[in-house]
Parts: C-alpha cells; structure tokens; sequence
C-alpha cells in the first residue's frame, strides 16, 4: 500500500473495499459507504431534503455545495441529477468535496451499478474518474453547468487549502468512532470559514463530538428523525462569524463583473475563451496573426507532465493540470491518445523514472529496456516510462476548437492606458481600444514587453522542429530531451531549445536535430531528407514555473518588504487591485498546464470555488517573483 507519508509519495492509498450482500464496506474503517435499504433513497432524505434542495439552486450565482468523504460519489450524483431535473435553466452548480482515500475507477463502477437510476450520470462521472494524485481534481459535465472539484487529502490538510463560501454541507464522512482524525477540532472551525451565512450542515450521524464542534464553531445544531433503522441524524444551521483568512501577498484576482480582455492567440488565450463559455461571458481576443500563432503554431505536440519526485504544491498543481487537459483534450478532434514514452538514458536515469512510476498513479508504467523497445521502438537501451495518458495533438485544430471558433481581433497590442473604468488598450497602428474592468495578458512571448513594463521580466527560449522522411520503426510518440513521433507517414523530431529570442537558422536546427535523434537512446533515430519545420519563440520564467494570477498592485513592495524580511506579517492589506493579470510563462509546456490555469484564474474572476489547491496556486503566482527579490534585499 502506498505510504501517504512518504515526502516523495504523489498520491493517496486507494480505499480497500470489502464486497458483502450489504454494498461495499471500508476494511480500515469499518463502516459502509451507503445503507444497505436503499442507499439513494437515504442520500435523499439525509442530505438532499434535508440540506433544502432543490428549493436550495439559485439562478443568480452557482449554488456551491461542499461535501466531506466523497467516497462513491453517490451524493454527488444524486444532487447533480436533482439539478438537471428542478433547477433553473440558468442555474449552475459546484460541489466541492473531500477524500482521503479514493477508490478505484473499478471499484466505483462496481458500487454505483447498484443505482441503475443514476446510470446516465454515473458512466459520465466514472469515464473521467479523478485520479489519486494528492491535491484537487476538476470535472466538468453539462457543459459548464456542473462543476465537480475533488481534494484528494486528508480533511485536515485539505480545508485550510479552500476558498469559497459554501450554500450547504454534506457531513458524510465515516463514523466518528470509526474515523476519528476526520472529526478533529479544527475541522469545525475550517467548516465555518468556508460556510455563507445560514448554510446548513447535515448528517446522519449524531456523535456528541460532532454536536459540540459545530456548535462551538457558530452553528445551531438540531437532532432529526433518521433514515431507516437509524434513529436520528443532525441538521445544523451555520449563524456564527466567518474566521477570515491571514492577508497573503498572493491573493486570488478580485472578481470582475465588467468587460474583459485576451491579449494573445494561442493555448492559454484558448483556454481562457473556453472557461469563460462555460460560464456564459464573452471576452474581446487580440492577436498578431488570429489562432494557433506564436508558439502555439507547430504542426504537432506531445501532451506529456512536468516529472518532479516532490510532493510540493506546484507538483501537486501542475500533475492536476495535466489530468484536467487529457481529459478535456479527449473531446477534441485534435488529440491523439497515444501514450507516451519518457526514455532513461542510462541506469540512473532508468532508477529515477522507476521510483517516479512507483509514486505516481496507475497511469505511469515502468519499462525494462527489452518492454520499452517492444513499445515504442525506442528504449532498448535502459528502459522507459510509459505515461498512458500522453498523447501527441495538433495545434491548429486543438486551439480553434478550445476557442470555439471566437472571433479574434487581428494585431499586436502595443500599449496599456489605466484609465476611469479600468484600461484601454492600443495596437500597432495606434488604434484604441476599451476600457476594460480586465485585461489578461496571455500572448507569450509576444508580451515580453508589455509585462516588463508592469515589473515581470520573461526569459526567451527559441526552438525548431522538423519533418523527416525516414524507415524508423517508430510505434510510440518518445521523449529523451529531445522528443519523436509519426506525422503522416514521415518523422517529426523536436525540439531545440535557445535561450534567445531568435530562432537557428534552417541548417543549423537541422544539424541539431539530426544530432538529438542520433542520441534517442536505442536508437540511434535514421533521418532521410527534411520535409518541412517551425520555429517559434516561448516565453519562461527564472524558475521555470508558470504564472498564473493579477500582477502586484502598485505599493505591494512597502507593505510586504517587512514580513520578506522575516518580520510579522501586516495585520490587515488595502491594495487596490490593478486589473491586470497574466497567464503565461509556459515554456513548452503551455498544451499542458494552460487550460487549468485559465480555469482557476476565471474562476476567481467569476468568484467561484477554485480547481486548485491555494499553496499551488500561490506557488504560480506572478508576485513569487516580488516576493523573493525583497526577500533577497
């Protein structure tokens, strides 16, 4: 079993489940996941009715619906099926919730097949089953409408990394004898802190402990009539003052109801047009050259993770981004599910991508060297790790498709104006444009100077690929340092890497190129004649880590330089925020981190619960760099 204490460990132990007569039942805990009589039948009683729905969903604003234990998804389901049959049509909902030890994908079919009532729902929500990775997990069905965020953690850990004000509760952990850790002290008190004013909380247990903690943290606490041969449950109304949170230097943008605008015409532009559909905003999109320019214009790309043996939050950040975008790629013509091939260079390599399989979920394979070349072609010479959820896309069909189709405003914008109302942009050729309550800069390297000009320097990096015509036995999409794939019968070899924001010359990429391909380890890679390429400049950052987040407002230095420097932290902040915010930084990595990234940041737009935990969002946020220059003096 996995040790989830393990420093290096990337994911929770599954539950072990015992398969009686009665449903599925946890060995560790030793308690059921639902009754035995009629396990939806209680969800609805015990928690849907009782909770006030589906009088409860609002037109106005998403109702937001915070569970503990998410275990089957039972309760999940039933709300989301409730909602798609009473709810208004403008209505949207969240549920955010928490679990300690997921279960397999296997072991939730298994268990849900008893509700062939919930079936429909039930195969959508088990096709795109959170994986165990540490941290949070988005899913998004009904277009936009239901929004399922899950925090793979112990509840504990999990809360205090929570923003949101939460409609209602659903207190359906284990028994708090049988899963005492669950129900500590300071649980109750997160409970209140996320919680809006008058939110119930309801569960069928009735523990003393759980009484008092509710109670002590602000909310009115009534025994009811039970389900079925249980007695009694607990209806609690939340009447208290919300704890506030400690200010931060890296707070979430202040949600904008007025016009916003894209800067940039790539992936992360993309992604931000499509979280904004869901949600049913518009934004003005500008970019030199329409969709697909820039970087994101190559003829291919391979979808793989960032590999880190760390559990640290921008690990945690970047894997989730990874599993949100395979799964929102698979609904798009322009990816390809092949899986993919990381190849060890040598023994130690070959440890390295063994130990990464080991602490990573069951997508992520180890092969020997005889497996590896037997899969791919490649690898024969230490072996490979095999990531079943990689897969190779195409950037011209993958980023219109994201986008919709929005129409996008063709030019460079050159200048930022803060004016009355927020900021009006101006083009190349003068031409104005807004104001805007909002502007994200999500261009690329395109902005360099746009960004610098608001105190956040990018690093360029140049690279090329090309096409070649070639015999190689290729049966798998391959990454060593440089990466291969079949492109229409011939070869695609990428990428080089530059640190200038000038592209080599065709010949000289070439000879890189054809040097990467003779170093693919159990290759050497055959190379015909070169039938085509792309350069492109991407744009990084000191720390290779992203941004994703509002700039720093003007005074941010004065008021955060003292706690840098190891002094308390000010008591209370009053920074107006700028409006601006940028989303960049991605290296070659945009395809997998950015549609994430944009989720989160429009979800703060939009004040909405995040898709991510807050340490890793505060591990990408552009002030870091602020942050660690006055910490540096």
């Amino acid at each position: 079993m996995t040790d989830a204490n393990d420093p290096h460990t990337l994911k929770r132990p599954h539950a072990v489940l015992d398969w009686a007569e009665t449903g599925p039942l946890a060995v560790e805990a030793g308690d059921v996941y639902f009754s035995a009589e009629d396990g939806l039948a209680e969800t609805r009683s015990v928690f849907l009715q009782a909770a006030g729905f589906p009088e409860r969903f609002r037109a106005d604003r998403p109702t937001i619906v915070a569970e503990l234990g998410f275990g089957t998804g039972l309760n999940f389901l039933a709300l989301w099926d409730l909602f798609v049959k009473t709810a208004p049509a403008q209505a949207r909902l969240h549920f955010v919730s928490v679990e300690g030890f997921p279960l397999r994908k296997s072991d939730a079919m298994r268990a849900l097949s008893a509700f062939p009532e919930l079936h429909t729902l039930s195969a959508q929500l088990t096709q795109v089953w959170p994986s165990p990775h540490k941290g949070a997990h988005r899913r998004v069905f009904e277009n936009g409408r239901v929004m399922l965020t899950v925090f793979h953690d112990l509840a504990e850990t999990a809360l205090p990394n929570m923003a949101f004000e939460a409609d209602a509760w659903f207190l359906d952990g284990f028994a708090p004898a049988k899963n005492p850790d669950m129900w500590a002290t300071d649980l109750f008190s997160e409970l209140a802190r996320l919680s809006a004013k008058d939110a119930p909380a309801v569960t069928f247990t009735v523990a003393g402990a759980v009484r008092r903690g509710l109670a002590a943290a602000g909310f009115n606490v009534e025994k009811k009539p039970g389900f079925g041969r249980k007695r009694e449950r607990l209806e609690a109304i939340f009447t208290g003052e919300r704890p506030a949170l400690a200010p931060t230097p890296f707070p979430d943008p202040s949600p904008i109801d007025g016009p916003i605008a894209v800067i940039g015409g790539g992936v992360a532009a993309a992604s931000l047009v499509k979280a904004f559909g869901f949600r049913g905003r518009s934004v003005d999109v500008f970019a030199k050259g329409g969709w697909a320019s820039g970087a994101s214009g190559a003829p291919r790309g391979l979808l793989t993770p960032r590999l880190e043996l760390s559990d640290r939050p921008h690990n945690r950040a970047l894997l989730a981004a990874f599993d949100y975008a395979r799964v929102m790629f698979e609904a798009f013509e322009g990816f390809e599910a092949t899986g993919v091939a990381r190849l060890a260079k040598d023994a130690s390599g070959a440890e390295r991508l063994a130990r990464l399989a080991e602490a990573l979920d069951d997508g992520f394979s180890f092969l020997d060297a005889d497996a590896a070349s037997s899969r791919c072609g490649l690898g024969g010479q230490a072996g490979a790790l095999w990531m079943e959820g990689g897969g190779q896309f195409r950037p011209e069909r993958l980023v219109p498709a994201l986008a919709s189709h929005a129409a996008v405003r063709d030019g460079r914008i050159t200048g930022l104006e803060a004016v009355a109302g927020g900021w009006r942009l101006q083009d190349e050729t003068g031409q104005g444009f807004g104001p805007y309550a909002g502007v994200i800069l999500a261009g690329g390297w395109e902005q360099h100077a746009l960004l610098a000009g608001q105190g956040l320097t990018l690093e360029p990096s140049a690279g090329q690929l090309a096409v070649f015509e070639s015999g190689f036995d290729l049966r798998a999409p391959s990454a060593w340092g440089g990466y291969a794939a079949r492109l229409d019968g011939a070869l695609m070899v990428g990428a080089t890497h530059v640190k200038r924001a000038e592209p080599d010359s065709d010949d000289e990429a070439e000879a890189a190129l054809r040097a990467l391909a003779a170093e693919a380890p159990g290759g050497p890679v055959t190379l015909g004649a070169r039938l085509g390429g792309w350069a492109g400049v991407r744009a990084a950052v000191a720390d290779r880590l992203p941004l994703a987040g509002a700039l720093a407002p003007r005074g941010f230095e004065e008021v955060w330089r003292g706690h840098a420097k190891g002094g308390p932290a000010p008591v209370s902040v009053k920074l107006n925020p700028s409006g601006l915010m940028v989303l960049g930084g991605f290296g070659a990595r945009g395809f997998a981190h950015a549609p994430l990234l944009a989720e989160a940041l429009v979800s703060a737009l939009c004040n909405e619960p995040s898709p991510m935990e807050r340490a890793g969002l505060a591990s990408l946020h552009p002030a870091r760099l602020l942050w660690r220059a006055l910490r540096r003096g």
